[in-house]
């Protein structure tokens, strides 16, 4: 049996999923100084098991100290980190570190702000949405099928959200849904879509205990799925266009779960 390279986990990165270490199992690549610096502080904390950083040669000089214990110090230099990651890599630091434990349903109904994603396609708009949903201090986020959570992209566009905030992925969210809000009598499911019905999101007051839904990038939520929901709320469009990227919109409506409806609603 051949021994393992620790490069193994860096090469052809450019479309990369998770890797498969021998050790240490599924394993996923963050990069960049300041993503890999918030991923050694979460090793540091004992949040997250950093397996290895490959770095630069000049970008390694202050790491060691840094490093949490027992994580491997990979150097090169840039050409040869490029040629390793099959595109020019100018970035200068890439971590490895094993994919958390997924947060267990049972915890699912203590969210107060949940988003909710049944479907998405881009890998890049999940990491948006992560990252909007951890920065505007929402609770958690339950997702259906669509790209994985530990992509090199996503990972990327989070900038860290995905260790961050805890993520429900199942194949059936909408099962999962409905016991959240049976949960609490008080609960609200809310869709955002682009339907006749749909109440302006400018006035919208949430309930206590909400959850935010967001169709996919093609055709929004269909009607099976607003028959999940107890409401429908639009963001109004000007200058003639017809909608906002899901990623856009999920973070101005998660924005406003924390606001206070405008005076002139009625």
């Amino acid at each position: 049996m051949s021994s393992f390279d620790p490069w193994d986990p860096y090469r052809d990165l450019r479309f990369a999923g998770t890797r498969e270490h021998p050790e240490h199992g599924t394993c996923f690549i963050a990069e960049g100084r300041i993503l890999v610096d918030d991923l050694l502080e979460a090793g540091r904390a004992g949040h997250m098991k950093v397996i290895s950083v490959a770095a630069t040669t000049a970008a390694a000089a202050d790491l060691q100290e840094r490093l949490p214990a027992g994580t491997e110090l990979l150097t090169a230099e840039p050409a040869a980190l490029s040629e390793l990651a099959g595109f020019p890599f100018h970035r200068g630091l890439m971590a490895c570190a094993q994919v958390p434990t997924p947060p267990p349903f049972s915890a699912l109904n203590r969210a107060h702000r949940l988003l909710v994603l049944p479907r998405l396609y881009d890998s890049e708009n999940l990491g948006l949405l992560l990252r909007s949903a951890a920065a505007l201090g929402l609770d958690g986020v339950l997702a259906g099928p669509g790209p994985g959570q530990w992509t090199r992209r996503t990972v990327r566009v989070s900038m860290g959200a995905v260790w961050r905030i805890p993520v429900w992925r199942t194949e059936q969210p909408w099962d999962l849904l409905a016991d959240w809000k049976a949960a609490d009598p008080g609960s609200e499911i809310v869709a955002a879509a682009l339907t006749p019905q749909a109440e302006d999101a400018r006035c919208w007051h949430p309930a206590t205990r909400c959850a935010l839904v967001m169709g996919p990038e093609d055709m929004g939520l269909d009607e099976s799925a607003l028959a999940h929901c107890d409401r429908v709320v639009a963001i109004s469009m000007a200058s003639g266009m017809d909608s906002l990227n899901v990623a856009a919109a999920g973070a101005i409506l998660m924005f406003m779960l924390g606001q206070v409806p405008r005076p002139d609603c009625g």
